[in-house]
């Protein structure tokens, strides 16, 4: 195939990698080091790429002398495979820790796993592990049995809080790891790290799904059951309801400046311009995003550096978008199934998501493209 038949295929062949895997990926993370991103499956296994990419999109890009047209000539290669690695017999939940590995539930323990792929016993609960979620500096936190254990990016223990709440639903940590909030029975905890933490912060909200600190620290996202989202201002306690979605919000995602949250759960991409809103306002300013379609958005991540969205559909499609604009990049067309998982790279640079039909993918954009 030549490069001017190369026009007429799909940026998912071009730009990205891509491997059916047999199970439902449920859940995708990089690794700090920006060298591997892991994709957790259903069926228990962990499926491991490297970042680096032996045909570069930037190495196949041609510009033409008459016009400055670019075109994107196919791969030459298969793609490698990935390394797969048996962690569990059922769904787990996975967060990176250290520079270049993963932490990964086994039930009650706590799996370490290199970016090759070596595994290695990190810990073991004695009692079922909720969920785990990384930690700016490289560590975890690990919600088990009501209690909340701090982990070190060398996987040791920093700190417990016992009795911290009961089986948590939903765990986020602020940006400068001083904070982290839980959803546990239907309440909203806010608590301080340390064994001897200051008194929590408590709000009665209903069934959590989903938490996210704004990067400023300023705000928390909670996405609430049949409820919609809501949003809480720490420093005056302050809430604002935004109802009216038509299916959970599974995806809350936010600028790197703390103005915009992204979300799931709508006909199209929400934004909601936080900055908006003042102290007479009910709710923040809808920044109209992307094209509304007949198919439900399931995923949502921003950019690390820009005012840009990835979106997953219901249907499989992948786009990405500026926010406020209806101009999208079909990324991915539909197909094998909703789209489960969906993570931008620290830099900005990749983008990997999974699907439930067990497709996993990374796409990898020229430094070109979004300009």
């Amino acid at each position: 195939m030549d490069t001017m038949e190369a026009e007429t295929v799909t940026l998912h062949e071009l730009l990205g990698r891509h491997w059916t895997l047999g199970a439902p990926v449920t859940s995708v993370a990089f690794d700090l080091a920006g060298q591997v991103v892991a994709f957790a499956l259903a069926d228990g296994a962990l499926a491991i790429a490297p970042l680096t990419d032996i045909e570069p999109p930037q190495d196949r890009c041609r510009i033409a002398l008459d016009g400055g047209r670019t075109t994107i000539s196919p791969r030459r290669e298969p793609v490698p495979p990935l390394t797969k690695v048996a962690i569990s017999d059922a769904p787990f939940h996975l967060a990176p820790i250290g520079a270049s590995g993963f932490i990964a539930s086994d039930r009650s323990r706590l799996v370490g796993v290199s970016a090759s792929g070596i595994t290695q016993l990190a810990a073991n609960h004695g009692s079922p592990i909720d969920l785990v979620t990384p930690v700016q500096a490289g560590g975890i936190l690990a919600a088990s049995g009501g209690s909340v254990i701090s982990y070190d990016s060398n996987g040791d223990v920093g700190w417990l809080q016992e009795r911290a709440g009961g089986n948590a639903s939903a765990i986020a940590v602020s940006s400068d790891s001083r904070r982290f909030a839980m959803g546990v029975d239907g309440c909203l905890l806010v608590r301080a790290f340390g064994p001897r933490p200051e008194p929590a912060a408590s709000f009665d909200f209903g069934s959590i799904s989903t938490l996210s600190w704004s990067p400023d620290g300023s705000w928390l996202a909670i996405s609430v059951a049949k409820t919609g989202i809501v949003l809480v201002r720490l420093s005056d306690a302050r809430i604002v309801r935004i109802p009216g979605y038509p299916a959970s919000v599974a995806s809350l995602s936010w600028s790197a400046d703390s103005r915009v949250l992204v979300t799931s759960g709508g006909y199209r991409v929400i934004a909601w311009d936080v900055s908006s809103l003042s102290d007479a306002s009910e709710q923040p300013t809808n920044l109209a995003t992307a094209r509304a379609r007949f198919v439900l958005v399931e995923a949502v991540d921003m950019h690390s550096e820009r005012h840009l969205v990835a979106a997953g559909y219901g249907d499989g499609m992948v786009v990405v978008t500026r926010i406020g604009d209806p101009d999208e990049l079909v990324v991915k067309p539909p197909g094998r199934g909703p789209v489960r998982a969906l993570q931008w790279s620290r830099d900005g640079q990749h983008l990997a998501f999974g699907t439930s039909g067990g497709e996993a993918a990374i796409v990898t954009f020229p430094p070109h493209i979004f300009k």
